[in-house]
């Protein structure tokens, strides 16, 4: 397909897109400057409201490069790299991601194949001093050296200047030829501390069997790092659950809620989490007595416990969740099916959970394609992220696009 027809889809296709929400009210289109066949966008909000950062894969014959831009008074600044390489694993749910501390460092990822099998892939990091301008060698926060997952990467503030790192670790799943035990182990939740230059500590192993590939989700509160992930037990039962970094290290998992989802394999659906003080909100997807379902759930007490969840889209739901706080409440925008096609619904919500609005975002592919779309808030603007493509054929190539919300007061 010619760039010159993928262009011509692309504005047809954002046009529409606009049409549709213009009619639901607010979300305008914003111009970025990821190319075409960009996939993997992520969003993180910079400290202070100074601006949210975009982060994507770009495609470049048989490398991929890395590149990030600064939303900022309504624009997006000109595009920097972080990093390229040939061998990535570029996937449309384990995506690269970065973190930006307060003292202007940053810190950013990706995945790198490791060995010929799909998923052999390791995590890749690199550290800014300066706010994304220049980046350190890429270092590897495992040491295991084993051909196998490593991913879903989370982060959270760890105090003096310090970022703890969370990832799905596949080295248990390796089966060993003539080894003792006859099935491979389960994967993994670890964790390691990144030190002020972007040196990574020591590992920890946090819970030795989780589900595969759902995304994990870290946080702070007021007593502590906490982190929620999808939990798996020996009857398969996958629910999320959360742990606590506490004066005696790591808590024993704790579930969120007891859905009782039973299956058999990775739904590639995992949470949404943000803490405030003591206060903390974690959101997920269930299909627990075949019933799809967006639920959330409050703790007012750093994630020790949870109340009831609040369920939305029964019935419909497609997951891929997503929380943001705002001035006067938080945020939650999710997937849901209708009519064959799905459409990302954004839900505005007191502090304690109490529904203020509801509205309809953008319709969007149901399929792997639109990735897992992103929020992020800035003052009282809110930021859209997600992948589309042009043409259906087999030269299909992707776009990142964003838009922009105004939020009522």
């Amino acid at each position: 397909m010619s760039p010159t027809k993928f262009r011509t889809g692309a504005c047809l296709a954002a046009l529409l897109l606009m049409t549709a929400t213009i009619a639901y009210g607010e979300l305008r289109i914003v111009n970025n400057p990821a190319g075409d066949g960009a996939l993997a966008p992520a969003l993180v909000e910079m400290p202070g409201d100074a601006g949210i950062v975009l982060s994507w894969l770009e495609k470049h014959d048989d490398e991929h490069a890395f590149r990030f831009s600064v939303f900022a008074e309504g624009r997006f600044s000109e595009s920097r790299e972080i990093a390229r390489g040939r061998d990535w694993f570029a996937n449309w749910a384990d995506t690269p991601g970065i973190h930006v501390r307060s003292d202007g460092a940053w810190l950013a990822h990706w995945l790198e194949k490791s060995a010929e099998s799909t998923y052999a892939y390791d995590v890749r990091m690199v550290h800014s001093p300066d706010g994304g301008k220049h980046w350190s060698r890429p270092q590897t926060p495992h040491t295991d050296g084993t051909p196998t997952e490593h991913g879903f990467v989370s982060y959270f503030t760890a105090g003096r200047g310090r970022t703890g790192m969370v990832w799905l670790d596949g080295r248990e799943t390796l089966s060993e030829p003539g080894g003792e035990h006859e099935h491979a182990g389960f994967m993994t939740l670890r964790t390691a501390s990144i030190g002020t230059d972007g040196t990574p500590g020591p590992e920890r192993l946090i819970d030795d069997r989780v589900c595969d590939c759902c995304q994990t989700a870290s946080a702070v509160t007021a007593t502590g790092p906490i982190v929620a992930y999808r939990n798996r037990t020996e009857d398969e039962i996958r629910d999320i659950a959360v742990v606590r970094k506490t004066a005696d290290g790591w808590t024993e998992p704790r579930l969120v809620h007891a859905d009782g989802w039973k299956i058999g394999g990775c739904p590639v659906n995992g949470p949404s989490m943000i803490a405030r003080d003591t206060r903390v909100i974690v959101a997920w997807f269930t299909l627990a007595d075949g019933v799809p379902r967006v639920r959330f759930a409050i703790s007012e007490d750093a994630g020790a416990t949870f109340g009831e969840p609040i369920t939305r889209s029964a019935g419909s739901a497609l997951g891929r969740v997503q929380l943001a706080w705002t001035r006067d409440g938080f945020v939650l925008a999710w997937m849901e099916e209708t009519d064959g096609s799905a459409r990302m619904r954004l839900a505005q919500y007191s502090p304690d959970g109490a529904l203020q609005r509801d509205r309809i975002l953008a319709r969007i592919d149901r399929g792997r394609i639109s990735g897992f779309p992103q929020i992020a808030v800035q003052g009282d603007q809110l930021l859209l992220a997600w992948t589309t493509a042009g043409d259906a054929d087999e030269n299909r190539r992707t776009r990142i696009m964003t838009g922009r919300l105004q939020l009522p007061e």
